[in-house]
């Protein structure tokens, strides 16, 4: 089994890890084991680039051959952040593949002349861990339907009336933009305020599955794709 360190933002994103990645990868033949950044538990936002780089190393060096990713949203990372200040105005296809492209540069030149590229995958969600919640709208609003208290057809078909347009709206589930009042979570409160990211989110996505995932969320289906061939890597 190869070794995959998966370094993450914040609980939401470690449960779904530890859950439901952890699950499929393992049939690709990857351990995946996620870790949140710093010494202690970040209570929101996400830490500053010196703060991950140094987890990122640090995982890196423990084992020779262990392999590691990373899990962070666009929305709102720090404009310390590798390339993320010149991605701010660049198109949506290009945003994520701007910071990660940064990302591995920085830790290439910090890790060495002897380091092995291959062993880091950066990953940059857009634009923020819920947009992958909008993959399935009907199975989603069901959800939010029970943790509001509104499990009634009526309802159900109200609240996924309204997850629907924002996605039509915005194209895909991807491209839902990261304002302060139009980001994914945000959304998602304004329609179902019983919410709760760290639990809600990956309990949806643990219903939604992975193949449903991938189909409509084309970047998290790269990453995704990356990371299974690391099965047949060794």
């Amino acid at each position: 089994m190869t070794d995959l360190a998966v370094i993450v933002e914040g609980q939401s994103e470690l449960a779904f890890v530890n859950s439901t990645l952890q699950e499929h990868l393992r049939g690709h033949g990857v351990d995946a084991w996620g870790r949140l950044p710093g010494k202690h538990v970040q209570c929101g936002g996400i830490p500053k680039w010196d703060i991950v780089r140094g987890d990122i190393c640090r995982t890196l060096k423990e084992r020779t051959s262990r392999r590691c990713t990373i899990f962070f949203d666009f929305y709102g990372m720090p404009h310390s952040w590798p390339g993320r200040r010149e991605a701010a105005s660049a198109s949506f296809s290009q945003k994520a593949e701007m910071v990660e492209a940064a990302i591995a540069e920085d830790i290439a030149t910090v890790m060495g002349s002897d380091f092995r590229r291959e062993l880091f995958i950066p990953y940059v969600q857009m634009h923020e861990f819920e947009a992958l919640l909008f993959s399935d709208v009907d199975q989603m609003s069901r959800q939010l339907c029970v943790v509001n208290s509104c499990s009634d057809e009526g309802s159900h078909s109200r609240m996924r009336n309204n997850l629907q347009k924002i996605l039509e709206t915005a194209g895909s589930a991807e491209q839902i933009n990261d304002s302060a009042n139009t980001a994914p979570s945000k959304r998602i409160l304004g329609i179902a305020p019983g919410y709760r990211k760290a639990i809600s989110g990956p309990i949806i996505l643990g219903r939604i599955g992975i193949p449903q995932i991938r189909q409509k969320c084309p970047h998290f289906n790269q990453w995704l794709t990356n990371l299974e061939a690391l099965g047949s890597s060794y």
